[in-house]
């Protein structure tokens, strides 16, 4: 079913979110709905969702769901079609510091549980002198140390790209207008159309401009010449 709004060519790029959702160790399916979210350009509904992909009304729920977890969209009730809806979170970069923060601290709270068994087994069956013990303790405080500063950066990061009012917010925002300043043909040359036309239209200018310059310089010289005829034929 296509969904009013998505034309085919746009319906084309939904692999493209795809795959950066399964770059960050998400489903294709998490990335297919965020991109149709994005890509239709208003909220839609697990109906929508599920017509538009064609997927089971079990894997969009589940999909969803996740989804919302991760922050990657929220969802609200539409009073009029009496129904939750969803739209996509844009700031990808909020999403990327909440997996990195989930997924980077359940790695590190693992290895400090395993460590810390570890760490039992040899004081109570070698003695708290082991040399092991040390390393195997340094190695609990590594990992309590890593998560607090995954928790402050990360956490940091994502809240400060969240509050318009940051420095860190205006700071990103700033150069996103820059770099969407710069001329479409300086970033990728001859992208479109519209940039073709207006580098020939640019060449055209300059190739008149050249050629009124060269046919001045000749009436010049010819004018020269004439002058140094006559002056040789008073002679």
């Amino acid at each position: 079913m296509q969904l009013e709004g998505l034309d085919e060519q746009l319906a084309a790029q939904l692999p493209t979110f795809e795959q950066f959702f399964k770059t960050f160790g998400f489903k294709r399916v998490h990335g297919r709905i965020w991109g149709l979210l994005v890509l239709i350009g208003r909220p839609l509904s697990a109906k929508d969702v599920q017509a538009g992909l064609s997927l089971s009304q079990g894997a969009t729920s589940i999909a969803l769901k996740e989804l919302e977890e991760w922050g990657a969209i929220t969802t609200e009730f539409d009073s009029q079609r009496r129904c939750h809806i969803h739209a996509p979170v844009s700031n990808t970069l909020s999403i990327a510091a909440t997996v990195i923060r989930r997924r980077e601290q359940v790695a590190f709270q693992q290895f400090k549980a395993a460590s810390t068994r570890t760490l039992a087994y040899v004081t109570e069956r070698y003695g708290d002198k082991d040399p092991r013990v040390m390393t195997l303790r340094s190695i609990v405080s590594t990992c309590e140390i890593a998560e607090a500063v995954i928790q402050l950066v990360v956490g940091s990061v994502a809240n400060a790209l969240d509050d318009s009012g940051s420095l860190l917010h205006r700071a990103v925002a700033t150069a996103l207008k820059v770099g969407f300043a710069m001329p479409t043909k300086l970033l990728v040359p001859m992208a479109n159309a519209k940039a073709a036309k207006e580098l020939a239209k640019e060449t055209e200018r300059a190739n008149t401009k050249r050629a009124k310059k060269a046919t001045l310089i000749s009436a010049g010289s010819n004018g020269n010449g004439s002058h140094g005829t006559r002056k040789e034929r008073r002679g």
